[in-house]
């Protein structure tokens, strides 16, 4: 069983996401209240954006005293709502085992140094495991359902997080506010990023789920996504 997994974006109408010459006065407003309007149990990020929230000392990883087995840790925690972190190698560090009022789990792969993991539990940091050199995202989700009781997760990007999510065909829902903005910037970030070229992935196609005219201009749009075949919850 897997979290249904709804993606929540901000982007413009060329489908840039990063807003420094939007123009737009308090931009954070026109995502973070739409998405407190979707419920989930969990958000999600790529390390790069959870780097804005983890801790801002510098920390150096001491070898750690014994070896710790490359196992899952769920560390107590007094609440039931998440803030989950891509980290194959483990880059964000912590002061604190919370996000405001989510509890952290960090989401690494088998070749973080046992020291980072040191470091994780005498934060009270929860970690899983989602792979030894590479991530599989369905077995991450696996496992945030049979460990943490995640039953809805809302990913919060930035684009290579959402691209690597709809290129394992894990998205079932796509939430975006529509920005009445065009960027026009070669290079810049877009909603999704999966891979250079076509390959051999297929465009995934969406039906709309509701339109809703916010904020004077924008648009919020939420999509299902259509999927060949349809998998066990």
């Amino acid at each position: 069983m897997k979290p249904y997994v709804i993606c929540h974006m901000l982007g413009s109408v060329d489908g840039r996401i990063k807003q420094d010459i939007w123009g737009f006065k308090d931009h954070h407003k026109y995502f973070e209240e739409t998405a407190a309007q979707i419920e989930a149990d969990a958000w999600l990020v790529g390390r790069v954006t959870m780097q804005e929230f983890s801790s801002k000392q510098q920390y150096s990883l001491a070898p750690a005293e014994k070896t710790i087995p490359k196992e899952d840790f769920v560390a107590d925690q007094p609440v039931k709502s998440f803030a989950v972190v891509i980290d194959p190698s483990g880059k964000c560090f912590w002061d604190t085992n919370m996000v405001s009022t989510e509890h952290v789990i960090e989401v690494l792969t088998e070749k973080v140094p046992d020291g980072y993991l040191e470091h994780l539990r005498s934060k009270n940091v929860s970690y899983l495991f989602g792979g030894k050199e590479e991530l599989d995202l369905d077995l991450v989700l696996q496992k945030l359902y049979s460990l943490f009781g995640i039953r809805t997760v809302r990913i919060d990007g930035g684009g290579h997080v959402n691209g690597s999510f709809l290129k394992a065909g894990l998205i079932d829902e796509f939430s975006l506010v529509l920005a009445p903005v065009a960027d026009g910037t070669i290079g810049s970030p877009t909603v999704f990023e999966a891979e250079a070229g076509y390959g051999n992935r297929r465009a995934t196609h969406f039906k709309i789920k509701s339109v809703e005219q916010i904020y004077g201009d924008f648009l919020w749009i939420r999509y299902l996504v259509v999927k060949e075949n349809n998998q066990d919850r």
